[in-house]
């Protein structure tokens, strides 16, 4: 069933090449739902060519070709003939949906790379496995809104105090974090040109910053 929340015109646009839709037939679509929007049910060759400057010829072949096509249909509501669009309307929605679940499927694939990128190199840093307690506050940190750049200078940072523990690179990562926050917040109200990067903005912070030997 066509979920009328989503756009026509919008989805029309982005998968009309796909649903291989011509210009002329498209803008014969579009004259269709305009004719509907007036409340006009049964639309034929005629009334397009009154609202338009196309020959009512092509009109009809373009026509013949979306209903051959399975894009648009004619048929009785309450013993009255309608042009319907509703065909179309279905097939744009299975697309937009196809298209929304690859999308989810390639940032989940995207963010388990960044996950496994995240394992490799700390257990790499720590020259043994990980266990699940570590491997679990890893994916905390991504739920936390913590990125790849911030972890690597998080680790670099336990590393040179020779801290091999997910827990000290867990606060490193709350110091950078907070650090950062109030970098970019209490500068931006001062120059533009302080809107840098995150990896300058954390290069900026690691210099200030001073080890807390005692944690």
């Amino acid at each position: 069933m066509y979920n009328k929340a989503l756009d026509f015109r919008f989805m029309l646009f982005e998968y009309y090449k796909e649903l291989r839709i011509n210009e002329t037939e498209l803008v014969i679509i579009l004259f269709i739902e305009h004719l509907q929007q007036k409340e006009t049910e049964f639309i034929t060759p005629d009334l397009i060519n009154l609202q338009s400057n196309i020959d009512i010829k092509v009109i009809d072949e373009a026509m013949v070709r979306l209903v051959s096509k399975g894009l648009i249909e004619f048929t009785t509501r309450n013993g009255k003939m309608v042009t319907s669009l509703n065909p179309l309307r279905n097939k744009l929605q299975e697309l937009f949906v196809l298209d929304y679940e690859k999308n989810k499927e390639n940032s989940t694939v995207e963010f388990s790379s960044q996950v496994e990128e995240v394992y490799a190199f700390i257990q790499n840093a720590f020259g043994r496995s990980l266990s699940a307690v570590e491997l679990q506050t890893i994916n905390d940190w991504f739920n936390y809104g913590y990125n790849i750049t911030m972890i690597k200078e998080a680790l670099d940072q336990t590393m040179k105090r020779k801290r091999y523990n997910i827990r000290a690179i867990d606060k490193a990562l709350l110091k950078l974090s907070t650090a950062v926050d109030y970098a970019l917040e209490g500068k931006s109200a001062q120059s533009d040109s302080y809107r840098k990067n995150i990896k300058d903005t954390l290069e900026e912070v690691n210099k200030k910053a001073q080890d807390d030997e005692s944690e």
